[in-house]
C-alpha cells in the first residue's frame, strides 16, 4: 500500500468500512431468507388446524396413529364401518384410533355409499340408518358427522351444500342430532397409488394463504381433508410428517378436535 493510501485508511476508518460492510452482508442474508419464514416470524394470530382423514381403517392408518402420538396433536378420523370389519388388521386399526386420546372419532357412515352416491342420497332416511348402523357397530362416542363423497356443512349457525344430492340427508342428520363437517382444503391423492398430488410445501402455501386471506368457513379455523391411504409407507418418510414438522415450526398454528370446532 502506498504512503497516501495508508493514511487514508485510519484506525477509524477501517472500522468503519468494517463495520458497513458487516451491515451488507447482515442485509444480504436477511434479504436470502424465505418469504414465509418473514411472514410468521411477524404473524402472531394463532391459527386453527383440524386435521382429518377418511375411509378408514385402511392401510395407513397405523402410521397416522403413530404419527399423531410421536408428534402430540390432534386429529380426526371418520371411519367406513364396511372397512373396519373387513379384516382382523383392519379390526386392530380400529382399536389402536379408539386407545389412543390425540385421536377423535367420526361416523363416515358403514357403506360409504358403496360409491354410488346420487342413488344412495336419493333415500335420507336410508342414510340415516346407515349412519346409526356405523354408530352403534363401531361404538362411536361423538356425534360428528361426514357425508361419503360430499363436501357438506351442517352446524348451529351454518348450512353449505356443494350438490343438489345429499341435501336432504344433511338435514336429516343434523335433526337427528350429528354435528355435519366438510372441508375447508383438500390433500388429494391418486386413487390408484394413495399418493399425495400436492407436495408438502405446496399444500403449506395453500394453507399459509387461505388463512392470511380469511377464505375458510370460519376466520383463522382450517379444517384440511386426507385420506388414510395416503401414508401407508412408513411414518418417518410420509408426506404427513413433513406437514406437521413445518406447520409446528412457525409457531403460531395449534391442532384442534373437530368437537372443538366453532359453532
Amino acid at each position: 500500500m502506498k504512503p497516501m493510501m495508508a493514511a487514508f485508511f485510519s484506525k477509524k476508518s477501517i472500522t468503519a468500512f468494517i463495520f458497513i460492510f458487516g451491515c451488507g452482508i447482515s442485509v444480504m442474508a436477511q434479504s436470502q431468507v424465505p418469504s414465509s419464514a418473514m411472514q410468521h416470524k411477524k404473524d402472531s394470530t394463532i391459527y386453527t388446524i383440524y386435521l382429518s382423514f377418511d375411509d378408514g381403517p385402511l392401510e395407513g392408518s397405523e402410521d397416522i396413529n403413530d404419527a399423531v402420538q410421536k408428534e402430540d396433536i390432534k386429529v380426526n378420523v371418520f371411519v367406513v364401518g364396511m372397512h373396519a370389519f373387513a379384516s382382523a388388521r383392519m379390526q386392530r386399526f380400529y382399536k389402536l384410533y379408539e386407545a389412543d386420546p390425540h385421536i377423535e372419532i367420526g361416523n363416515h357412515s358403514y357403506t360409504h355409499a358403496h360409491d354410488h352416491y346420487n342413488l344412495y342420497y336419493a333415500k335420507p332416511d336410508s342414510v340415516l340408518r346407515d349412519f346409526e348402523k356405523n354408530q352403534l357397530e363401531l361404538g362411536i362416542k361423538n356425534k360428528l358427522a361426514r357425508l361419503p363423497g360430499r363436501n357438506m356443512w351442517r352446524l348451529k349457525d351454518l348450512v353449505i351444500n356443494d350438490n343438489i344430492t345429499g341435501r336432504q340427508a344433511a338435514d336429516t342428520l343434523y335433526k337427528s342430532g350429528y354435528r355435519v363437517f366438510g372441508w375447508d382444503l383438500e390433500w388429494q391423492h391418486s386413487g390408484e397409488t394413495g399418493i399425495p398430488l400436492q407436495s408438502v410445501n405446496e399444500m403449506v402455501e395453500i394453507i399459509e394463504r387461505k388463512l392470511r386471506e380469511g377464505k375458510t368457513i370460519r376466520k383463522n379455523q382450517l379444517v384440511l381433508l386426507a385420506h388414510d391411504e395416503m401414508f401407508r409407507n412408513g411414518w418417518e418418510e410420509s408426506e404427513l410428517k413433513q406437514l406437521i414438522l413445518k406447520l409446528k415450526s412457525f409457531g403460531n398454528y395449534r391442532f384442534e378436535h373437530l368437537s372443538n370446532y366453532p359453532d
